[in-house]
């Protein structure tokens, strides 16, 4: 009866899960029929049990043959069989409160009152036998049809049918003279015992989050019942001699206890319950609510996308996942969620059909909404991003070609004023050879200008493999130990493996380049620290130097080509260090304060933990 209703409360808009709950109310019916026929001792008591169990009883072949109808998808192909088996069962019916179905009650066997069958009872052994033949035949068809979870669904069904129709075909038995027990009330529950584990365990009728939430509450009334009670007769018994309270002031204290510990315990018992009873559930909404969360930080739209597609994929078993725009044409998919941002809608999540057969339920539902919404918002801030972005280019172009001019003018106008005054000059050994030795060297200059800012503006593909961090780190500091004692810097390192998909030599050059930074804001000594260490999926490297610091009016613009502060620096150094890490899908933040020194946070994320 009580699986009949939480069916019927939770799937009533799903038409086997109506026939389901029909089913199991007409069970339940049959079986409160049956208790009270068995312990009722007058037999005028007993026959109206008794004609009120078969009237549950009747009902039983007609709705199981409609559930399963209806389960395996033939309900309209099967409509006519439905109905005349429909029309028999309300002719037995009215003839059920009749001596033409059951005569009397009287002894049979060890049974002092059991059913003794008029005309048309005989007729009733050939009408359930016959709808359940159609039943099981077209289960059986079905298995053979089906895969995955579906097919899992099924064979549990199926034996559960068997186990729970065979043991209530043995209720004949006694009724029809035949010298052997009945077996009905035993089997009967082994029915309804296999049919909630397929709920539980395969998601038969997608009613899991009910009977979850309900398994969840029926507990935490078993728990807090029992230790109230323990409570209450403590508290009455040695605390009241104690403080003298009366019970009343003992039941508010306890009642504010038990207030103050529900929801931490529930969620302990609903995580105790989620991990024993829908393992696969928990594991799979966790990795999705992880996903959620971390999707927010992500501001590569190639790589947020890549992340969203690929863990749904693997996490949710699904054949297929694409996010396409809002006006896109779409098909061939079993789910497609809105992605909304700000009230608008700016794109689609679609998935298509479960590798296990199995439908998406509300709560699949529930937490891809979740996730789309989630995506939608990070879609926009990586738009938005990519926007502030391209100011930031604009921006910079803007001070690369002014310090490009800069720097470009100055070997320029030297070489200018030396041509100028050559022919004067043509014939005099000692300029010659003070213009042979400056023009190359100005050349030179121009050419490392020009080869430095390819450097910069270089974005093409490169070969990638699993470097070590702590490998790259320590050999950049054997470079630089010797500099550094010239200098009286002391090295501090605290690394340990990240390993990361990169390109070896250009990480090498960052690194370097980030480091003689660090070390040219020490002229007169200082500490340098190297630290690395685990970050989620991210490994987290930290530059630290106890140098003269950045203003914060000059913070915003270190990354900019020709950007320096050094009387002979060339601001091509960190610019450089910028662009190879954010062709790692890098991130970088500095903090800095003048006179105070510089920090340099670099997150990469990692193919493996060393």
């Amino acid at each position: 009866m009580v699986l009949s209703f939480v069916v019927l409360l939770y799937g009533k808009d799903k038409i086997p899960n109506r026939y389901l709950a029909l089913c199991t109310f007409a069970i339940g019916v049959w079986c409160i029929g049956q208790f009270f026929g068995a312990i009722n001792s007058n037999k005028d008591n007993v026959l109206f049990w008794t004609r009120v169990n078969i009237g549950g009883a009747i009902f039983i072949p007609v709705f199981y043959l409609s559930f399963i109808y209806s389960f395996t998808g033939e309900i309209k192909a099967k409509r006519k069989i439905v109905i005349t088996f429909f029309a028999i069962a309300f002719l037995f019916l009215l003839s059920d409160f009749t001596r033409f179905f059951i005569a009397d009650v009287g002894p049979r066997f060890d049974y002092p009152f059991y059913l003794l069958p008029g005309p048309f009872y005989y007729l009733f052994p050939v009408y359930l036998i016959f709808a359940i033949s159609l039943a099981f035949s077209n289960l059986k068809e079905f298995v053979k049809r089906s895969s995955g979870n579906r097919r899992n669904q099924t064979k549990y069904l199926f034996w559960a049918s068997v186990l729970g129709f065979g043991g209530g075909i043995t209720a004949f038995f006694p009724a029809f003279n035949i010298p052997l027990p009945s077996l009905a009330h035993y089997f009967v529950p082994l029915y309804v015992a296999i049919t909630v584990y397929a709920i539980l365990k395969h998601n038969l009728l997608d009613i899991r989050i009910l009977v979850r939430t309900g398994l969840t509450y029926s507990v935490m009334t078993l728990l807090f019942s029992g230790f109230y009670i323990l409570l209450l007769i403590m508290f009455s018994k040695f605390f009241q001699e104690i403080t003298g309270w009366n019970s009343i002031y003992v039941t508010a204290v306890l009642v504010f206890v038990f207030i103050s510990l529900f929801e931490p315990i529930r969620r302990i018992v609903q995580n105790a319950l989620d991990r024993l009873f829908f393992h696969q559930k928990y594991e799979y909404a966790r990795t999705i609510k992880d996903l959620s969360d971390a999707a927010v930080s992500i501001f590569n739209k190639e790589e947020l996308l890549n992340k969203v597609t690929e863990t749904i994929k693997s996490t949710m078993k699904v054949s297929s996942v694409e996010i396409s725009s809002k006006d896109e044409e779409i098909s061939g998919f079993d789910l497609s969620l809105p992605m909304k941002a700000n009230g608008r809608i700016v794109g689609r999540l679609n998935l298509g059909h479960k590798m296990s057969g199995e439908m998406f339920s509300k709560e699949d539902i529930d937490l891809l909404s979740t996730l789309a919404n989630q995506v939608a918002i990070s879609i926009e801030n990586s738009n938005l991003h990519q926007q502030i972005l391209h100011s930031d280019k604009l921006a910079a172009l803007g001070t690369m070609a002014a310090g490009l001019a800069h720097e470009i003018k100055n070997p320029l106008a030297s070489m200018k004023g030396m041509t100028q005054v050559l022919p004067e000059n043509i014939l005099d050994k000692e300029f010659i050879d003070k213009y042979l030795d400056i023009i190359p060297r100005q050349i030179d200059r121009i050419n490392s200008i020009v080869e430095k800012l390819m450097k910069v503006a270089k974005s093409k593909d490169i070969s990638k493999e699993d470097v070590d961090l702590k490998d790259v780190l320590s050999e950049i500091i054997k470079l630089v130990e010797n500099n550094c004692e010239k200098r009286n810097i002391l090295l501090h390192l605290d690394v340990c493996s990240l390993i990361v998909e990169g390109n070896r030599e250009q990480l090498m050059q960052a690194f370097m380049n980030l480091v003689l930074n660090a070390l040219d804001a020490m002229q007169y000594g200082g500490d340098l620290f190297i630290k690395t260490k685990f970050e989620g999926e991210k490994g987290l490297i930290v530059v630290s130097d106890t140098g003269e610091g950045i203003s914060k009016e000059n913070l915003g613009k270190i990354f900019d080509p020709f950007f320096t502060t050094k009387e002979n620096g060339t601001g091509m150094g960190l610019a450089i260090f910028y662009r190879i890490i954010t062709e790692h899908n890098g991130i970088v933040k500095v903090e800095s304060e003048k006179g105070k020194g510089t920090t340099f946070k670099i997150w990469l994320y990692i193919k493996q933990k060393g």
